[in-house]
């Protein structure tokens, strides 16, 4: 029997934080998801959680799509043995663990032309976080080397999401966002260049997978609405009972 691929989407999928844990009522956690930079536990599942993880392990070809970095993805505590997809899709890691060097090549020429508008971008958040008394800061995150791939923003005090949303907001209003798509997450704002998306890096991965495997089954798993951009290029595709595309759809269907 053909074993399916799987497109995984890693927070608020398989694992979250205590916080998130408590708000979602997925009590009782029993495996660490994911590690700090200190090698703390960050992350969690609880007892079905860690079934369906092993599950997908053992039955499917299973490929995270994350917006982790391959830094971060090296603290996920999950065993994967396939392709991985890191980064919003920036890179493309081959089951070695080495970058694709086609998907490599052409997303480093496609990020020439961001360089400078992304450091331009960091400085400006930066001196209006300053301005304001923000406790808020702007980092940028690199892949291949010293190629600045993507810009995300964040505030130390998660009440104080309207602050870091009203100030972005004064930035983009100001540079423009010509190329560029803002992802909001929670208390995270990520400015992306548009070479950079999880679906284009899926698609290309099923393009070059079913060369070898036509009619694989794939189907896919994300919890939030921008992971729509993957899940649309799988098959089948599912979401947590508890996430922003399941009230989403349960809003828009009512009591249909």
């Amino acid at each position: 029997m053909c074993k399916p691929l799987s497109f995984v989407d890693l927070d608020d999928t398989l694992f979250q934080t205590k916080r998130k844990m408590a708000q979602q009522e997925l009590n009782h956690p029993i495996r660490t998801g994911a590690f700090d930079r200190d090698h703390q536990s960050r992350s969690f599942m609880n007892q079905e959680q860690a079934h369906f993880v092993d599950w997908l392990l053992k039955s499917t070809h299973c490929i995270p799509v994350t917006a982790r970095g391959t830094e971060e993805i090296s603290r996920v505590n999950i065993p994967f043995q396939s392709w991985k997809i890191t980064t919003h899709g920036a890179v493309i890691l081959t089951p070695k663990g080495d970058p694709d060097e086609e998907w490599k090549q052409d997303i480093t020429t496609q990020l020439m032309p961001y360089q400078f508008e992304l450091a331009q971008r960091q400085q400006a958040l930066t001196e209006a976080f300053k301005q304001a008394g923000a406790k808020a800061w702007a980092r940028m995150n690199y892949e291949y080397g010293e190629t600045a791939v993507y810009l995300v923003a964040k505030h130390t005090n998660s009440t104080k999401i309207s602050e870091l949303y009203r100030i972005a907001s004064q930035v983009d209003e100001r540079l423009g966002l010509d190329g560029m798509y803002v992802h909001r997450n929670d208390n995270n704002i990520a400015w992306l260049p548009k070479c950079i998306e999880k679906g284009l890096a899926t698609s290309f991965l099923i393009s070059k997978l079913r060369q070898s495997l036509p009619h694989v089954p794939i189907f896919g798993l994300g919890d939030s609405l921008s992971d729509h951009r993957f899940l649309q290029h799988c098959s089948w595709f599912g979401m947590p009972q508890k996430s922003q595309l399941s009230e989403v759809l349960s809003q828009s269907l009512g009591d249909v």
